[in-house]
């Protein structure tokens, strides 16, 4: 029976030293377990943290107990009615996405199935491409991806490649030294920039067209975002501030949208974002929060959603490594989706 028995929270320590809110739900024969990550609001107190487990302990978990794991959308629904707000200001996005998460967790684990299949169904067979983060200054985040991956370690060997060959840390530096990796390796290595300062249009246009770079996270208002769509060719422009800032949803003004879960709550609101996405012809790029845990359910989300790309930073060994694991279970079955623009 995949009825939820018991729901119980605690204090979780997240990377950088970070505190979060982990959930166990526990049906008869199945067990989920999910620490919620943080993002927009890294400095969570310990109080706050044991705050979140108290609303888990004494307000979601007897609620839910009782329901099927299997109904998602309900329960995620329910989810937000026990919040009452529309932003989940009240039990918290991660308090709700913790929830969300074990209950799937359960629920596949009473199946005894992974958790890709049972979110994606018994034809999931696709691998997203890994975005790796490899370095950051006042300007940038630094990412590198591998237009032609074949298997997920590429884009290890990738960054490996990359740093061996940096003569100088500038976007022309870091540039230069994914095509010497590309010559090396034999591979399509790429860099992504991902926006952290305001800057001129034309220096930004000018960056990207000067140099080898394949995925770009501007920062700007809808006319910088027109002008990088309308003078970038096979660039990956990613519309998260855009949407972030003023929920424009929209192919004209980029080709890509980088989500985070906790941004979200919920299973349920993760898959119709990115099915929101896709139908506006936008590629939905599953993406890390600021402070993670050691979990490895956003590699599954990735692939049970059908994400073609997934954005990790560069001391995520846990859901990379779980990438490596679903691709040898997929065997001859997987394929890396194809991430074009």
């Amino acid at each position: 029976m995949t009825v939820i028995e018991n729901i119980v929270g605690r204090v979780t320590v997240l990377r950088g030293g970070r505190y979060s809110v982990e959930v166990d739900v526990i049906t008869s024969s199945g067990f989920g377990r999910f620490a919620a990550p943080v993002d927009e609001n890294p400095e969570l107190y310990i109080a706050e943290a044991h705050r979140a487990v108290s609303e888990v302990d004494e307000i979601i978990g007897p609620e839910l107990i009782g329901f099927d794991a299997t109904e998602q959308e309900l329960i995620d629904s329910y989810l937000w009615e026990i919040d009452g707000t529309d932003n989940f200001s009240h039990i918290g996005a991660n308090t709700a996405l913790a929830v969300s998460v074990a209950t799937a967790k359960a629920a596949a684990s009473e199946k005894n199935l992974p958790l890709y299949t049972y979110l994606g169904g018994t034809f999931t067979t696709e691998l997203p491409v890994p975005i790796l983060e490899f370095a950051s200054d006042r300007e940038f985040e630094y990412y590198v991806m591998v237009r032609d991956l074949m298997e997920i370690t590429d884009v290890v060997d990738a960054v490996n490649g990359v740093l061996s060959n940096v003569k100088e840390g500038t976007v022309e530096g870091y540039s230069e030294a994914t095509e010497k990796a590309s010559s090396k390796l034999g591979l399509d290595v790429a860099l992504g920039l991902a926006q952290k300062v305001p800057m001129d249009m034309e220096k930004l246009l000018t960056l990207v067209e000067d140099n080898n770079v394949a995925y770009l996270k501007p920062m700007g208002d809808e006319e910088l975002f027109l002008e990088l769509i309308a003078g970038t060719h096979g660039v990956f422009i990613d519309g998260e501030y855009l949407f972030r800032e003023k929920d424009v949803l929209d192919r004209r003004y980029y080709n890509a949208l980088s989500i985070k879960p906790i941004n979200l709550g919920t299973l349920t609101d993760l898959y119709n974002l990115i099915n929101d996405a896709k139908s506006e012809r936008i590629v939905p790029i599953l993406a890390e929060a600021r402070f993670e845990s050691s979990d490895e359910a956003l590699a599954h989300m990735a692939v049970g959603f059908r994400c073609p790309a997934v954005v990790l930073r560069k001391d995520s060994i846990a859901k990379l490594n779980e990438l490596i694991r679903i691709a040898e279970d997929l065997g001859e079955r997987g394929r890396v989706i194809t991430f074009e623009g």
